[in-house]
């Protein structure tokens, strides 16, 4: 069948050529129904100054593209179509002269996994826990509690986002009533890691038509309230061979392999670095303070909510195959692609260098003086990264120096901003 044939049997006039932006925006291009086979065959023009934008919806002063650029073309990739009427998406990759565009972001992961692949016969799988707050005029939409089962007594939004979510291929394992009013957390199934990222930006897309169709908002921020949790987006990864884990030994206390803790080493040697890729906002570090259940401290342990990695306890009598890694650093406002590359390319530095890590943290590790802190702000983490030059070679120098870019221009416009905060406190002075 046509894709626009199936979707005029919906109902769907428009399908969205949809990609995400180094500022972390998911943004699109419509193709009408009557147009749209010949569309998924040539693609849709972009300019490249797309990849300039700020969070702002302006274009860095420091960007590399302007309106004088050349454009590159959005060609999705069919296995991603997801139909949730009255919508319809598909992610693409960009193509510049009939490749794949140095910058485009997805291309980029894929390109590593199948390097990977190719070079060590490696699968990686990995999942995402999702937290978000539905919100109705700027406040969180309930006022359950944490586990609270009222939250689903009179909430058609979960339901008919799971609904939809299952109908589009995408696994959920858990819904949970997480500890803010008015957030939720999904846990998906892993997956081979371009899907797994790819569903994050189907999910979000689902979330939000769903949402909007009730009168309320599906929030992504990750500290979205004062004084309430903040929303992480907790990454579960593992290396496969065939169907081997390549993370589990059950001759070690913890279950984790030398490849396991050689792949932990190469995330802490380049922690710093990767917190500007896995929290990219200002927003991302009102999440990351002590005592927040989020991580600050650059440590790992066996079911440490408090260090930057957790080794989880596997189920009963799944240790082989739920022996994975927990990266608790990143939150809804990161790309998922650039994300991926980013943690799995730093593991795999680990790895090629036989790097060891430290003794695992088994106790609170947020007051730990002797730890390496987390950077505290979205500029001290993107010095991180600027400096880091092994890991920015490996993801991309363009990528990453694009990305520095169009931060530094979200920094600057907030290092600006007066605050109600700051007039109500210094006014008197």
């Amino acid at each position: 069948m046509q894709v626009g044939q199936e979707l005029k049997e919906k109902g769907i006039d428009i399908l969205r050529f949809t990609w995400v932006g180094l500022d972390g925006y998911i943004r699109a291009k419509g193709a009408y129904v009557d147009h749209v086979d010949e569309m998924v065959k040539s693609g849709i023009g972009l300019t490249k100054a797309m990849f300039s934008f700020t969070p702002m919806d302006t274009l860095s002063p420091y960007g590399s593209f302007g309106p004088e650029d050349e454009d590159v073309f959005l060609v999705p990739d069919l296995s991603t179509l997801s139909i949730f009427p009255p919508s319809a998406m598909v992610i693409c990759n960009l193509y510049s002269n009939g490749k794949p565009w140095e910058y485009d972001v997805r291309s980029a992961l894929k390109s590593t996994l199948d390097k990977i692949r190719e070079e060590y016969g490696y699968e990686f799988k990995s999942s995402f826990e999702i937290e978000f707050y539905l919100v109705k005029d700027k406040k969180p939409y309930d006022d359950a509690r944490c586990f609270d089962p009222s939250a689903f007594y009179n909430n058609p939004v979960i339901s008919e986002i799971a609904k939809l979510l299952d109908d589009n291929g995408i696994d959920i394992l858990r819904i949970i009533k997480e500890y803010g009013p008015g957030q939720y957390e999904f846990d998906i199934i892993h997956k081979d890691s371009l899907r797994s990222a790819d569903e994050v930006i189907i999910f979000k897309e689902i979330a939000r038509q769903v949402a909007t169709k009730h009168g309320i908002e599906a929030n992504f921020m990750p500290k979205p309230f004062n004084k309430l949790a903040g929303s992480g987006l907790h990454l579960n990864l593992s290396i496969w061979k065939g169907n081997s884990n390549l993370f589990f030994d059950d001759k070690d206390k913890l279950g984790l392999s030398e490849i396991a803790y050689s792949f932990i080493a190469g995330i802490i040697e380049h922690a710093k670095a990767l917190t500007a890729i896995a929290a990219p906002t200002i927003n991302s570090y009102k999440r990351l303070v002590p005592g927040s259940w989020a991580p600050t401290k650059i440590a790992y342990g066996y079911n440490n909510k408090s260090s930057m990695l957790r080794i989880p306890m596997p189920y009963p009598g799944m240790s082989m195959i739920d022996r994975r890694i927990e990266y608790r650093v990143p939150d809804p406002s990161t790309n998922p692609y650039l994300l991926l590359t980013a943690i799995i390319q730093a593991g795999m530095d680990g790895i090629e260098r036989g790097l060891k890590p430290p003794s695992p943290v088994n106790e609170n590790a947020y007051y730990r003086k002797d730890i390496e802190d987390l950077p505290r702000n979205l500029r001290e983490a993107l010095n991180e990264l600027n400096k880091d030059s092994i890991l920015k070679e490996k993801i991309g120098n363009k990528i990453i120096d694009e990305f520095i870019k169009v931060k530094t221009a979200e920094v600057e416009e907030y290092e600006s901003y007066v605050t109600d905060w700051e007039y109500e406190v210094y006014r008197k002075l």
